[in-house]
């Protein structure tokens, strides 16, 4: 579920020329006719972007989210997940058994925000209360458990350390606290009533973990009975010591994180343009339109206010086709992954139906199509960039003589089958984005191609 409160834009303009032209002649044996086909990627795009600002569902989707990293392209993002452990074991029978240690296990599912290739701090909290849902039965990424509700395993001053070298076969082995341990351990040894099963969630109610002060990343593990779980080590010596473990698996079901994102870089705009209500051009924020995935999606809208100047140029003027390239900016993408399909569809300003509609069933749309990058993307280099195609030549074509309330736009959007699992990110120029020369620029740069032929008495 996803709930709008704010909307804000950036806009582009460009010059609208065509590249090249021929003339030839239709039908000697008729009427003569020239007919002059030419084709033109200078066509005005006008580049904005919506926000979501508000929360979406977060439980029972078997993934969190932990850490905090400054995008400099929107903001601080920061996020934290609260996981819920079930006891699905039978009670240590052999009151000889000794406890040696406790670890809490994370599998990584791939996405992050960040660098990691260097060391993550986090901290871990013990949940002092059962996870309680909201009236309306669901968790959300705005939802935050109470601060006396958690009670920090260490202190914060020493906040537990992650790198890519502790990642060993696709695990994270994170050492907690002993008294941790301990307690789980010999509650459960003695068969103690509130460590039963039927009672656990409320004497262990779980662990919250979020970033740690010097965090600088934010990274993705999966949630569920098999890749995350607390692990207590103990041995039962007779005649020889015997090695053991109790396994307490997450609870997907009542797990969720939290997300923020303070969209700092998008909302500081000067006077006089109001980002809660009116557009805000693209030269305010570098000449460049956003979309991602996550607590806070961004949508980008494309219009095409200068389109009608092609029925300027002869008496009829037929699309012939118009492909749609969006082009990630370089370097923007080292330590966020891009999205690895988009979504374009048809949008209505004046309604948001279109919009709506690809937000709540599933995004059918009439013009819906989706565009994919090369698995492959990272090691793509000049002049051959990555880039999103799509292919628009029936709505060109339909919008081709539209005027005020019949035009239409194209909206950009994460497809909503990954949006709320993940966290992505796509900075893209508009026709105006510079980058270190007018080539590399180019390479950059939002653009139409549109084939049309003219046809004249």
């Amino acid at each position: 579920m996803i709930k709008h409160v704010l909307k804000y834009a950036f806009a582009g303009i460009l010059i609208f020329s065509s590249c090249n032209s021929e003339d030839f002649e239709l039908g000697k044996n008729l009427v003569s006719s020239p007919i002059t086909s030419a084709i033109i990627d200078t066509v005005t795009i006008k580049v904005s972007s919506l926000v979501a600002a508000d929360s979406v569902t977060t439980v029972g989707r078997g993934i969190g989210y932990m850490g905090a990293y400054t995008d400099p392209h929107t903001g601080t993002v920061k996020a934290k997940s609260y996981i819920e452990f079930n006891r699905t074991f039978d009670a240590e029978s052999d009151r000889a058994a000794v406890f040696d240690s406790v670890t809490l296990i994370l599998r990584p599912n791939g996405n992050y925000f960040g660098d990691t290739t260097i060391h993550a701090f986090f901290r871990i909290s013990r949940i002092m209360k059962p996870i309680e849902r909201e009236d309306d039965g669901n968790l959300y990424s705005s939802t935050k458990i109470p601060d006396d509700w958690l009670d920090e395993l260490v202190p914060p001053d020493i906040p537990f350390k992650i790198g890519v070298k502790d990642i060993v076969n696709n695990e994270i082995e994170i050492k907690l606290p002993r008294h941790l341990g301990e307690e789980l351990f010999l509650g459960i040894v003695r068969d103690e009533e509130d460590y039963r099963a039927i009672n656990f969630r409320n004497t262990f109610s779980g662990l919250a973990i979020e970033a740690g002060a010097d965090s600088d990343c934010v990274f993705g593990f999966f949630v569920n009975d098999t890749a995350c779980m607390v692990r207590i080590y103990y041995h039962v010596s007779s005649t020889s010591r015997q090695e053991r473990t109790m396994t307490f698996s997450a609870n997907q079901f009542n797990s969720f994180y939290s997300m923020t994102h303070d969209m700092a870089k998008l909302t500081d705009i000067p006077a006089p343009f109001d980002t809660k209500s009116a557009p805000a051009p693209t030269s305010l924020t570098d000449n460049m339109g956003i979309v991602t995935a996550g607590n806070s999606p961004i949508f980008a809208r494309l219009e095409f206010p200068y389109l009608n100047e092609l029925l300027l140029l002869g008496q009829i003027v037929k699309i012939q086709s118009a492909i749609l390239y969006i082009r990630p900016v370089h370097r923007s993408f080292d330590t966020i992954p891009l999205p690895p399909r988009l979504n374009l569809f048809q949008f209505d300003p004046t309604s948001n139906s279109p919009i709506g509609s690809a937000l709540t069933t599933g995004g059918s749309n009439p013009g819906a199509q989706f565009g994919n990058l090369p698995e492959n993307y990272h090691r793509i280099e000049s002049p051959n960039f990555p880039q999103y195609r799509f292919d628009v030549t029936g709505f060109i074509s339909n919008q081709l003589g539209r005027t005020g309330h019949e035009k239409w736009a194209l909206s950009l959007l994460v497809p909503n089958d990954t949006r709320e699992n993940t966290i992505q990110r796509l900075v893209f120029g508009d026709q105006n984005f510079w980058f270190r020369s007018e080539n590399q620029s180019r390479e950059n740069r939002i653009k139409i191609e549109i084939k049309y032929t003219i046809y004249n008495d």
